[in-house]
């Protein structure tokens, strides 16, 4: 575990915030690459990037404030400040808020600028996998993010200055499910799957971005199921992050259903009408020789 991986002059470099400006970073790159291959403008990814980064954040750490709002009473200033410990950042962060915040930020930018949302949703869809891959190998390294107490064959045993270190203490145990890594692994395998499923013909515009958003809510649903979480933290036997899977699961699938069920209907116009000549007279069919 390595939670500064360098320092330049005596400034610390920490390994999730370089892991995950390294994910926003090359996300933006291969996305406006994709972009451009497909006849859309690249730049109007790189304008959008910098709203995304915010959104991701910001949602990332809303949603953390709203499950543990104990923690910021009294000091709400704390909510959103990068200086606190002698420390520059913001700990307490949950992916699933950031994943939901970029999507609302991307189509509000893109209904701002009227631009076509879904053709450049699909452009970056990959990069949304390759991210989930590398933010959370960022929460290995740094020793957040934790699973539950395990002692299995792939068990970790972390570091006790480490927040997963802590909380092996507090469990009385000497090991834990390494979820980071299976999240990573997953974020890899959904990126694939996406690059594999744009580079077939006959798909309908958006069916990338939706599969994104269909494969990570059920790749979190089941990561949940190897992380420790109270009763309190519950509802029905299912963590806060699953209840919220399950909405998008729906969404999305809602959506790919609804595209493969009605994409070959034709669009009813006026010009497809034929009129209705019934109360007309008919006209002779008799021919007038001359």
């Amino acid at each position: 575990m390595y939670p500064v991986l360098f320092r330049i002059f005596s400034f610390p470099i920490h390994s999730y915030g370089f892991m995950l400006a390294l994910s926003f970073l090359t996300g933006i790159w291969f996305s406006s690459y994709r972009a451009k291959k497909r006849g859309l403008n690249p730049e109007v990814i790189a304008d959008m990037g910098f709203w995304i980064i915010l959104s991701a954040i910001v949602g990332s750490r809303l949603y953390y404030v709203i499950l543990h709002f104990e923690e910021f009473k009294g000091n709400l200033i704390s909510i959103f400040n990068p200086f606190q410990d002698g420390v520059i950042g913001i700990g307490g962060l949950v992916m699933l808020g950031g994943f939901i915040g970029a999507i609302i930020a991307g189509v509000l930018y893109f209904k701002l600028k009227k631009l076509e949302f879904l053709p450049y949703a699909d452009a970056v869809a990959p990069s949304v996998g390759f991210g989930i891959m590398l933010t959370r190998i960022g929460c290995f390294l740094n020793g957040c993010c934790y699973g539950a107490p395990y002692t299995g064959s792939c068990a970790v045993h972390f570091p006790h200055e480490s927040p997963a270190g802590y909380y092996q203490e507090y469990m009385h145990t000497s090991s834990l499910f390494p979820s980071q890594l299976l999240e990573s692994a997953g974020g890899l395998i959904i990126a694939l799957i996406v690059l594999y499923v744009g580079s077939r013909k006959n798909i309908f515009t958006g069916l990338q971005f939706y599969l994104v958003g269909l494969f990570y809510a059920v790749l979190r649903f089941f990561v949940d199921y190897t992380r420790f979480y109270s009763d309190g933290e519950r509802l029905a036997g299912l963590s806060h992050n699953q209840v919220i899977c399950i909405i998008l699961f729906v969404i999305f699938a809602g959506l790919i259903l609804k595209n493969f069920l009605f994409k070959d209907l034709p669009v009813k116009s006026s010009e497809n009408i034929i009129p209705d000549n019934s109360d007309e007279p008919e006209k002779s069919t008799v021919l007038d020789h001359k």
